[in-house]
């Protein structure tokens, strides 16, 4: 008698299919795939044009195949973003250079890891009608200022430039600072030319002008990212690999600036998508090679500054590699 052959695929069918769950299975989880490192990055302002190349970067998956899983959050300054790290509450933030050489100098917990870009053109913002030409003419003048930040060397600038508190006022104006200046309660204020003047022209400010720290005896330093020494001992490999997503965004920011100041706006909605196009026309050129190389004379200067003016004279005689690496970027 010839055997049941339906009986007999009755049961190899079903063998076929566990075979084929097995196996399809196995190419979506290998034995050796690992779960994705979540990691909270956090920025030091609101959503800006030097933001984008790490939202693009999260947008176009390079964290996702670099292993992380990214959020990106606000920040509300550079001060309240190290303190955040240096609590370790959070993995990575974006703050300013001086203020993370500030803070290390204090004891917080975190290196600088990457520059974001090598200036920010830190300085004086003020009217055309002001008049100012030079240190000299801030005399009797009120400047604004935020609290955080740029206002960390106002005192230093001044300084450097035989000036005092009690020959140009200080406005602690916090959020409103460009506010003051387009009100006329102050006559310039603390900021970022690449970012303000954008912002002040919005308010009705007719021709900002800036007066750059960079031109009277500050360094001219840019943005960084941080994490807490912690991460910096145990987990190496994260920051490498966050390092090389965020440097791959960097270089694709620029390519298409309508894109990129698309993607900022579709994660962050309140952001406007017409001052960042503007910030990124004149963003694009402080990025110059070696993309997130950190310039230890930079540094240098700033720990001097901070050792002078900020109450730290032991930030004088400390080694550079207490502030700041280089060992995460590619090598050439």
């Amino acid at each position: 008698m010839r055997p049941n052959s339906s009986k007999h695929m009755s049961l190899i069918i079903p063998i076929f299919a566990i075979l084929a769950v097995i196996l399809i299975g196995q190419s979506l989880f290998p034995p050796d795939a690992k779960a994705a490192d979540k990691v909270m990055f956090r920025l030091h302002w609101k959503c800006s044009a030097m933001h984008t190349p790490f939202i693009l970067a999260m947008d176009k998956g390079f964290y996702q195949e670099e292993g992380i899983d990214i959020t990106i959050k606000e920040g509300a300054g550079s001060t309240a973003t190290l303190k955040l790290i240096g609590a370790g509450r959070e993995t990575f933030g974006f703050a300013g250079t001086n203020v993370t050489v500030k803070g290390v100098a204090r004891g917080v917990p975190v290196i600088q890891v990457m520059v974001v870009e090598k200036s920010k053109r830190q300085g004086i913002l003020f009217p055309v009608a002001k008049g100012i030409k030079t240190p000299q003419d801030l005399i009797g003048k009120t400047i604004a200022g935020s609290g955080s930040g740029t206002s960390d060397i106002f005192e230093a600038f001044l300084a450097v430039n035989n000036l005092t508190l009690k020959q140009v006022r200080y406005l602690a104006a916090g959020r409103a600072r460009l506010e003051a200046v387009a009100t006329g309660k102050a006559d310039g204020t603390l900021g970022l030319g690449m970012d303000d003047i954008v912002r002040l022209q919005k308010m009705g400010v007719e021709a900002p002008q800036i007066l750059l720290f960079g031109d009277w005896g500050i360094p001219d330093v840019g943005d960084g990212i941080i994490t807490h020494l912690d991460t910096y001992k145990k987990n190496p490999d994260l920051i490498r690999r966050f390092v090389k997503a965020s440097l791959r965004g960097i270089n694709h920011a620029f390519m298409d600036l309508e894109e990129t100041a698309d993607i900022a706006v579709k994660h962050f909605p309140m952001a406007k998508k017409d001052i960042i196009l503007t910030q990124l026309r004149s963003l694009r050129w402080l990025f110059p090679p070696p993309l997130g190389w950190q310039d230890p004379k930079v540094v240098e200067a700033m720990k001097d500054i901070v050792a002078r003016f900020a109450g730290l004279p032991e930030a004088k005689d400390m080694p550079l590699n207490k502030f700041f690496t280089n060992e995460f970027l590619p090598t050439l």
